[in-house]
């Protein structure tokens, strides 16, 4: 069979912090208009679960597991939905499938290779959206922090940074899977054909439309942009004192208490208490040597596109070298937010932890009710005791005492 005439998997592989949940909401709320124009697309939930299982086969991803590699056997959840875009599409009733999932840009070689595998009978299309790593490193590391990250951002920044020479750092590692562009296009280029790996770059600069980005995704399904309607964007970050806050937090080991409550009580916590309080916070700068990290990876990946990839866009959306009028912090070390910051942010997340123990019908102690201490340290102290009982709901947990 003719390749052109094979049915299409449209894989939009990431990166985070690159407009991915801003273009899978467009695609979402458009999946009547993109079926009329012969796609298919599957409910985002079961891509989710899909490609989780997939990332979780050893040796698919950065930090998993290499021995023993797994097989598709280990991802029948992503096996099943190829296996219906194969069935769709020889009932006729889809030109292709497009599945839009960030998790897909931590592959290793074999992950992708069981992609590959995996889309046998289909047209393997990879796209894979890029950021100016100036503004994505620390949008990058908000999002860790929010999903129980301890780094601070000046360590995240420096272990990315070093990434190459201390691999094994956690920052390293988060750097690796989630923000190493070079990397995720070497490792796709490894199982597309040639002009089937493009690399959109995310519009930037003053009076740049937000829409230029999914113009540019629709222009690869054929779909005329200007026939859609914006989407509603709810993926805004933190302000750095809130999110300095909830590294400490996590250092409290309020996550590892219970991962999956974690994530649904930080995520209402947060949007109602701390993301009020961003107009009036900081935002967390780059320092000198990473700025000009961040424009030597812009460097590096315009140079792996021009290599294995088709790029969509603009080359200026990823400047290589560093504007001289951003605001800097001096040297190798960003700088801390200010403590008082913190400590507003604190005082809402407390109250906001407290309101919502008496939701669950939790019984707090009196003491815990009461207004925090002076001080960023008794005060993170009080409140991860009171975010811990919300996440457990057990109101005799307690921060695990810390040595040293």
């Amino acid at each position: 069979m003719d390749t052109k005439a094979r049915p299409q998997l449209l894989l939009h592989v990431g990166a985070m912090k690159t407009g991915t949940t801003y273009v899978q909401n467009l695609v979402h709320d458009h999946r009547r208009m993109l079926q009329d124009a012969g796609w298919w697309v599957p409910d985002q939930r079961r891509v989710v679960q899909a490609t989780r299982q997939l990332m979780g086969v050893g040796g698919a991803a950065v930090g998993s597991s290499r021995r023993p590699v797994g097989t598709l056997a280990d991802a029948p959840l992503w096996q099943e939905l190829l296996d219906e875009a194969r069935r769709r599409a020889a009932a006729g009733a889809s030109r292709g499938v497009v599945v839009s999932m960030e998790f897909l840009s931590f592959a290793e070689p074999h992950g992708a290779d069981l992609v590959r595998h995996s889309a046998e009978g289909l047209d393997l299309q990879v796209v894979l959206t890029v950021r100016d790593a100036g503004p994505a490193l620390p949008s990058q590391w908000q999002s860790l922090t929010r999903n129980g990250a301890q780094l601070s951002w000046p360590q995240f920044a420096r272990q990315a940074r070093t990434a190459r020479e201390r691999p094994r750092q956690p920052g390293a590692k988060a750097f690796r899977r989630t923000q190493d562009v070079p990397r995720m296009l070497e490792v796709w280029s490894g199982v597309t054909t040639p002009g089937s790996l493009r690399a959109i770059t995310v519009p930037r600069g003053p009076g740049v439309p937000r829409t230029l980005l999914w113009e540019r995704f629709c222009a690869l399904l054929d779909l005329d942009a200007a026939l859609t309607e914006p989407a509603a964007f709810d993926n805004p970050q933190l302000g750095y004192g809130s999110c300095e806050l909830m590294r400490l937090v996590n250092a409290a080991d309020v996550y590892r208490a219970a991962p999956r409550s974690y994530r649904k009580v930080v995520r209402r916590l947060t949007h109602d208490h701390l993301l009020p309080l961003r107009g009036e916070q900081t935002r967390p700068r780059l320092d000198e040597a990473t700025a000009a990290f961040a424009a030597d990876l812009n460097a590096r990946t315009l140079e792996a596109v021009a290599r294995v990839a088709t790029l969509v866009g603009e080359p200026s959306d990823l400047p290589t070298t560093v504007d001289p009028a951003m605001p800097l912090d001096p040297g190798d070390t960003a700088l801390a937010p200010p403590p008082a910051e913190v400590m507003r942010a604190a005082v809402a997340l407390h109250a906001g932890a407290v309101a919502l123990c008496d939701d669950l019908g939790l019984d707090l102690p009196a003491e815990l009710r009461h207004p925090l201490p002076d001080g960023v340290t008794p005060a993170v102290a009080k409140v991860a005791t009171v975010v811990g009982i919300a996440i457990t709901g057990d109101v005799s947990h307690r921060p695990p005492a810390r040595s040293g």
